[in-house]
Parts: structure tokens; sequence; C-alpha cells
């Protein structure tokens, strides 16, 4: 009797439940999955704040309505569920799938898939899908007009449906029309299930057309999406699987399209791979070739890979030219004597971001000398203008601009001038942006300097004209830095002008508050690299720190450097290693242990050659304040190391550093810093160039740039300071 009892009370307990947030009574069999529910919308409902601007006015509609699809609209479909007559199975199935879709909302908004504000939508299509399935119909019929990350999603919530598994192909179909780039590492993933459906070897054919490179990585290995591949009857696809199978594969994948066509065959390429100069010799004529066809709107293959293939090539070239700078020209110069005057200006173009000042001193005078006749302007048509505006910002920066002007008709050097400041509102990168900002940094003729600025004035207007938004904010914002700049302002004066102008944090200076962590210290990060050079950086900058001002306490893959002096200093100066592998190591446990103990520097150091930047840039967090590029900052250094770290201030140099620059740099940042000072660029740089003059490595120092100079970083930083503003304000028929 006394165990009927008990049970006949816990019978009526799971029947009456308890009143649950959504306002009526829920059984206590279901109590725990609507607990679920409330706590997945409290998370779902941070991830939607986490995005959203806290400075911005608070009735914005569209943040309005995604906090009422996550509250209201969940409570109103849990209501719906409990209050339907359906028996315990069928509701807590339904239940369970509201929990699981705030779940992968919360999870995909954190990791930046999806945008927030689309919680109204999916919300409103997990309703329609919900209402589909209690009808007994397809889910899959929901998916129209709405974004695959949303339908990726809602139909998770409804794995039972019938029309799962089309929904589940709509989506993937859809995936691979969107995300190329992306198919083939979702085949071994959450798609895995359509790697032997004849349609994926059309998906496959197509990606092998736009990203040959990914295609010949999964050929090449021991996986199913390989193995799917070398099955692909698409002949394209067959002519990768056939180069992976040769020992010069990476050397001859980049002649895909000659391949394809039978310009070429494996053997013949094979035969001509040995030998250096004769294969960098084709791949210029091809790459010329290749955009040629590309200008006449002949469809090309893999023209980024051999633009690739030739910058790697020229770099070859271009590091034993540097590492001979001691040796006579004629030894120096030699591995570019059979060179025409077109090779060697792929070597310019391709070597940015490492050549030294005199490397390209003597390559630009041989290009000059072979040209026949030497006419600027038919060397540029002959390369069909490629990259010609990186040429002329590098011929501004190392003052041979005029001497290419004048070696053609004035006409063509007005129209080759026109054209360097036109149609930047069409690419797709700010590159080319960023070069023409760089060149009115460099160039020095007021009469070029005026027909320029009138250029970038004249293109304003005509962007204006067209309503091309992203057109005016590049024009306006080179005319507004120019018409400042030629001002003779002084450096801070017109640095304090850009930086209210363009509502920028202060540009000719860093705080020391905003480089001292919670605690008041500092954190800095130096990288050395296993190079000759890098082991000779290394010993020459642990010089300083010598004496009872520091104490440097040594692990196996770093050293940690306190001040004993001054405003408290942690520098974690990464270790050189020979092996590689050792380097990455170092890397990554240095990184480990900076992230377990939740250290975020404000100051990374680059020590080390350009080819090793990349690394660095990897190891940025968003708390950088100051970077400082050990070698030539380039429009990509830049553009990466502002997109980890937008508040980051970048000293670059134009050629690859010498620490007889460096680190008197260094030196002068580390007393500011030690003595607790704002670091004000104008002054500080003043002061160092004034103690280079006295020494022979002035030239050098001549080529760093500071960051109240440094024109391509402003130029990117202002550039998306004004699209924001321009994503912000509202249109004439949008509500207020």
């Amino acid at each position: 009797m006394h165990c009927l009892l008990i049970w006949m009370l816990g019978w009526n307990m799971l029947v009456a439940g308890k009143p649950d947030t959504i306002g009526i009574s829920v059984p206590i069999s279901r109590q725990w999955i609507h607990e679920q529910i409330n706590r997945a919308q409290a998370e779902a409902l941070r991830a939607l704040y986490s995005t959203l601007d806290t400075t911005a006015a608070k009735d914005n509609p569209r943040e309005q309505k995604a906090r009422e699809a996550l509250t209201k609209e969940v409570n109103n479909m849990q209501l719906f569920v409990e209050s339907s007559a359906y028996e315990h199975r069928i509701k807590y199935y339904y239940l369970y799938a509201i929990y699981h879709v705030l779940s992968l909302y919360a999870y995909q908004v954190q990791h930046g898939e999806l945008d927030a504000l689309l919680a109204p939508v999916l919300m409103d299509q997990f309703h329609d899908m919900m209402q589909a399935d209690m009808q007994g119909k397809s889910i899959a019929d929901c998916l129209d007009g709405v974004p695959y990350q949303v339908g990726f999603i809602n139909i998770e919530g409804f794995p039972n449906n019938y029309g799962y598994r089309v929904a589940r192909t709509i989506l993937f179909r859809a995936f691979a029309a969107a995300h190329p780039e992306e198919v083939l590492s979702t085949l071994q993933g959450p798609y895995a299930e359509f790697l032997n459906e004849p349609f994926t070897d059309t998906i496959i054919a197509r990606v092998a057309r736009l990203y040959p490179q990914r295609v010949y990585d999964y050929a090449t290995s021991f996986t199913a999406v390989g193995n799917a591949i070398r099955r692909n009857p698409d002949s394209l696809v067959q002519t990768i699987v056939r180069i992976g199978r040769s020992p010069h594969a990476i050397q001859i994948l980049p002649f895909l399209d000659e391949l394809l066509h039978g310009q070429y065959t494996i053997s013949q390429l094979e035969k001509i791979i040995p030998n250096e100069d004769a294969y960098y010799h084709l791949c210029v004529q091809t790459v010329i070739e290749m955009r040629r066809k590309w200008l006449n709107d002949t469809p090309v293959l893999n023209l980024k890979g051999m633009e690739q293939n030739v910058k790697r090539l020229a770099l070859h070239y271009i590091r034993t030219i540097n590492d001979l700078h001691d040796t006579l020209d004629a030894v120096r110069f030699a591995c570019v004597d059979a060179f025409t005057p077109q090779e060697i200006y792929y070597l310019i173009i391709n070597g940015e971001e490492e050549i030294y000042t005199s490397s390209y001193v003597g390559l630009f005078k041989r290009m000059m000398q072979r040209m026949n006749p030497q006419r600027g302007d038919l060397l540029l048509m002959s390369v069909y203008f490629d990259r010609f505006k990186k040429f002329i910002t590098m011929s501004a920066a190392y003052n041979t601009l005029n001497d290419f002007l004048q070696s053609m008709p004035e006409a063509n050097a007005t129209a080759l001038m026109e054209q360097f400041v036109s149609g930047l509102e069409k690419t797709e990168t700010l590159e080319d942006a960023v070069d023409v900002a760089d060149a009115f940094g460099s160039i020095k003729d007021p009469h070029l300097l005026d027909f320029l600025r009138r250029e970038v004035d004249k293109n304003f207007l005509a962007m204006q004209k067209k309503q091309d938004k992203r057109g005016q904010v590049i024009y306006a914002l080179l005319a507004s830095l120019f018409s400042s700049r030629v001002n003779d302002q002084q450096d801070s004066v017109w640095s304090q002008d850009i930086s209210r102008k363009f509502h920028l944090p202060p540009i000719d200076r860093i705080t020391f508050s905003s480089l001292a962590a919670d605690s008041d210290r500092v954190y800095e990060e130096v990288f050395f690299y296993g190079d000759k050079d890098g082991f000779q950086s290394f010993n020459s900058f642990m010089s300083s720190f010598r004496g009872n001002e520091w104490k440097i306490t040594k692990s196996t893959y770093w050293l940690t450097i306190e001040s004993l002096r001054g405003k408290p200093v942690t520098i974690f100066v990464k270790l050189p290693f020979a092996d590689p592998d050792q380097d990455e190591l170092a890397m990554n446990k240095l990184n480990a242990y900076l992230n377990a103990q939740q250290i975020r520097p404000t100051v990374y150091i680059h020590r080390g050659h350009s080819y090793h930047v990349n690394a660095t840039i990897s190891q940025l967090q968003s708390s950088a304040r100051i970077v400082i590029l050990g070698s030539c900052g380039g429009y990509n250094s830049l553009a990466s190391v502002l997109q980890i770290s937008p508040q980051a201030q970048i000293i670059s140099s134009k050629q690859t550093g010498t620490l007889f620059v460096n680190e008197p740099i260094i030196r002068a940042i580390e007393e500011n810093i030690l003595a607790g000072k704002d670091i004000v660029w104008e002054k500080l740089w003043n002061q160092l160039a004034t103690e280079f003059r006295k020494s022979p490595h002035y030239d050098q120092f001549e080529d760093y740039i500071p960051p109240h100079k440094n024109m391509g970083a402003i130029f990117i930083k202002a550039y998306h300071q004004l699209m924001q503003d321009h994503a912000d304000r509202p249109a004439a028929d949008d509500e207020p």
C-alpha cells in the first residue's frame, strides 16, 4: 500500500508538473528539455549581444527583431508544442529540435560562421519546417530563398523527416556553388555521404577549373576524396592526376592550361625544369601569354598559380643578388646576364618584399639598357601592363620614376599616369589603391604631384556621377590624404588632422596606457628565425640586455626578459633554430604558453627576411598596438596585420631590414616604455634621424617608414572606417 501511494503521487506530479517560463504547467518529464531550451536561449542571446555595437543606438530595428526572434518567437513555439495534442514522445522531439537549433545558432555566431542578425530568418524557417513536419510534408520545400547557413542549421532539427536527405542534397549543391574552394574538405567531413554520388564528379570537375591546386593536393593523398578524384572521368581532373605522378609535379602544375590544350607534354616540361634559367624564361613567356588571353576574355586555367610560380622563381634570383651585395656588380648580377627586359621586369615587381635598394637599382639599370628601343611604354605594352601600378610605386620609392617616364613620349607618360590612378574601384582588393597611396608618399616632383592630384579629383567626381560608393570612398580618401600632404604641414599636425577627419585613433603617437596590460606591465614578443641572418640578429639583439637592468630566464624554446628598472616590461623572445621543424615547434610552444597564461602582448617585433613574415603575422593578437616588421611592409603584410590587429601602428622598411637600423629603433622605443612615456613618432623619428646622420647607415634608415608616414597603413585603416561609416548611415528610405 505504501509503495502504491508513492507511485500515485509521482504520477500526479508527472502529469501536473509545474509552471514554466512559457506560462503553462509543464510535466516533469519535459521540464528538463525546457530548462535546456532556456539555457540555449541565454547562450544565443549572449552570442547576439557579442556582435552588436554597444555604443550604437539601442532601438536598431534589426537588432530588436533578432532579440524578439530568440525570445518571444521561441517561447511561442514552446507554448505551441506543449499545447498541442501530441503524445509525450512527439512533443519531446520538437522541443529538442528547438533546443538544437538555438545551440547551433549560438555556436555558429560565436565562430563567425553566421550573421547574428539572421535570427528572425532562422526562426521563421524553423517554424515553417516544424509545421511541414507536423503535417507530414517534406522540409526540403522550405529551403527556397533562405541563406545556406540558415538552412544548414534548421534541417538538423528534423533528421527523421522523409525529406531530410533531399534537403541535405539541396544544401550541399548550394554550398558547392557558393563555396567551391571548400567543397573538397566538406566531402571528407560533413558532406562525406555525397562522395560517391554521380553529381559530385561534376562538382569536382568545376572545382578543378577554379582551384586546381586544391584538387592536386587531394589527388596525391591517400584519402577517400583522393580516390574519388583519381577515378573522376573529367579530362582536366585526369590531367591533374597525371601531373601528380611526376617528380616535378609542383613545377608542372602551373602549366595546366598549356597541357590541357596540347601545347606541351609532361615529359617535355620535365626536361626543361632542371635548367632554372630556361624554366624561368618559359614561365615568364607563359604568364605573359596567359595574361594576353585573359585580357581578351579567353578562359585561362591557373593564371594565379603561374603568377605565384613566377614570384617564387623571381625571389630566388633576388635573394641571390641580395646575398652578393658586397661583391662587384659583374659578379652580383651575373645570374641575370642573359635575361630579357621583360624577365627583369618580373623580377622587380615580384621582389618588392625583399629587394635591396642596390639590387633594385642594378636591375632597373639593366632593364633599361636592354630595351630596344629604350622606351618604357613599349616594355609595359609587351607585358600587357601586368601590375604596372606596383612597378610605378616601386619606381617612385627608389627615385627612378622620372627616368622611366622620360624614356617614352610625353603623351604616353601622361596617359600612363592617368591609368595609374584610375580604375581603383574595380579591383577586389585594396592593393592598387595602397600602391597609389604609397607612391604619393614617395614622389618628389611637384608638377607630377599636381597632375596626379587633379586626376584623383577627376576620378572622385566620376565616382559621384556613377554613385559608386566604394569608388567615392577610395578617391575621397586619396584626395584628402594628398591635399593635406602637399601643404608642407608638420607631420604631427597632418597626422592629427587625418585622425580627426576619418575618426581614427591617433596615428602620430601611441600612449603608454594603451601598451600596458591591466597589471600595468607591458608584454612584448620578438621573433627570430633559424637562418644565418636570424642567428646574427639574435646575438646582436641580446647584447642590448646585458648588465643588471634586465633579468633573463631561458626556456627550451624562448627567453623571458624582464625589466629591473622603470616600468615593468616582459619580453618573450622566440629562439632561432636551424631545423625548420624546431623553429615552427618553438613558435607553437610559445604561443601555447601565452594563451595558457592569458598574456596578450601589445608590442610585436619581427626580425628576419620577409619570407618569414607570414609566420610572425600568424602569431599576432588583436591586442597588438606596435608592430615592427624588420622587413618590407608590402601591401599584403600591412593588410594582414591590420586584419588581425586593427589598432596596430606599423613600422616597416622598403627593403629587407638590417640590424644596424632595427636595434636603434627598438632601443628608442624601449626607453620610452621603461620611462612610462607616450611615444610621439615625429619626435622619436627626428631624434633617430639625427643619430643616424652620424653613422654610415643613414640611407638604410631612410628606407624605414614610421607609423605616422606609413601611407599604406593609414589608407587601409581610413578606408575601412569610411566604409563602415557608409554602412552605418541609413539610406533615405530606411527607418531612422
